[in-house]
């Protein structure tokens, strides 16, 4: 996708055009604007990205394997996107911005919330966890990464940074147990 790979802002109408192999007149019969693409495209990309998702929550063994499962498939993700595609989304882009946010605090914070409190009861996350601050904390985490103003990633990749955060997290809000599925499922072996 352009807007990915330029940023939003540095694409145009006219690229978009060329891209879809149609002149700009088809594009602004069905789009007034470029903010009104950017926002259907957001809505079609998080849906996909809740399908996707709830695929990965079927095919996952415990909460671990789980949370492990999405962070390859985010890592997927973020190795496709320019950081300044998230720059240019908050900045300038309200509508599709404010969707991506709903998504979070729908979606992804119930998808975090019902993953640690399982991992809870199955003695795989520390039981005296405050859920409800972890699940925040996560999503923070993630807003941390994707707001260009407030953290600098210097030449480190998405991907990698998104890597050394979830692994900060998980190993935190583990127990010896969960700790143990952890480095079972990256394949390390690990002395306790």
């Amino acid at each position: 996708m352009l807007f990915y790979k330029f940023g939003i802002k540095g694409v145009t109408m006219d690229d978009i055009a060329k891209e879809m192999g149609i002149s700009k007149k088809t594009i602004y019969r069905f789009f007034n604007e470029k903010d009104d693409i950017v926002t259907a495209l957001c809505e079609v990309e998080l849906k996909k990205h809740a399908k996707n998702f709830d695929a990965l929550v079927t095919e996952a063994k415990d909460p671990i394997h789980e949370m492990i499962l999405i962070y390859h498939h985010i890592q997927k993700v973020y190795s496709d996107i320019n950081p300044v595609f998230f720059y240019d989304l908050h900045k300038s882009f309200t509508k599709a911005s404010n969707e991506f946010e709903c998504f979070k605090k729908d979606f992804i914070f119930k998808s975090i919330y019902r993953n640690i409190e399982e991992g809870v009861k199955l003695d795989l996350y520390r039981s005296d966890l405050d859920i409800n601050f972890v699940t925040q904390y996560r999503v923070a985490q993630m807003d941390l990464l994707m707001t260009k103003d407030n953290f600098n990633l210097g030449t480190m990749s998405y991907a990698k940074a998104h890597q050394m955060v979830m692994d900060i997290f998980m190993h935190g809000i583990s127990t010896v147990k969960g700790h143990k599925l952890i480095n079972k499922y990256k394949n390390k072996n690990e002395e306790e």
